[in-house]
């Protein structure tokens, strides 16, 4: 174990790239948040339709 997380802990770019001599450490974090930022959109996009047909069932029930 090298260090305080075992080896493979965090997460990496999604591709290997052979014989490379490796991402500079800036790139997990910008992986981290690129992924916050597409499953926050994704969050308020599914949230925006729930809403949108809660108001639409709610709207037809009092008709």
């Amino acid at each position: 174990m090298n260090g305080l997380w075992p080896q493979g802990f965090w997460p990496n770019a999604p591709f290997y790239i052979p014989y490379s001599a490796g991402m500079p450490n800036g790139w997990d974090m910008v992986w981290w948040l690129f992924q916050l930022g597409i499953m926050s959109f994704l969050l308020w996009l599914l949230y925006a339709v729930a809403t949108g047909v809660d108001r639409d069932f709610l709207r037809g029930k009092d008709d």
